[in-house]
């Protein structure tokens, strides 16, 4: 997840609740896999809505050919 949204790639896309998600930015899912540990998160923001999970399922499929 980014608040770049410069080139989408297939499958990438702009979340479109991510206000009601608690995000600052309008923010992107992008390929890209990222891990963190835990004390590097700073809080929980909120949650995605059904609609854009399901984007995000679907994207994830596309990516890892699933």
């Amino acid at each position: 997840m980014t608040s770049v949204g410069d080139g989408l790639r297939p499958g990438e896309f702009a979340f479109q609740f991510w206000r009601e998600a608690g995000l600052i930015h309008l923010s992107f899912a992008k390929r890209a896999i990222a891990s963190a540990t835990g004390n590097l998160v700073r809080k929980r923001l909120g949650q995605l809505r059904e609609s854009d999970l399901a984007k995000l399922d679907a994207a994830l499929g596309f990516w890892f050919g699933l």
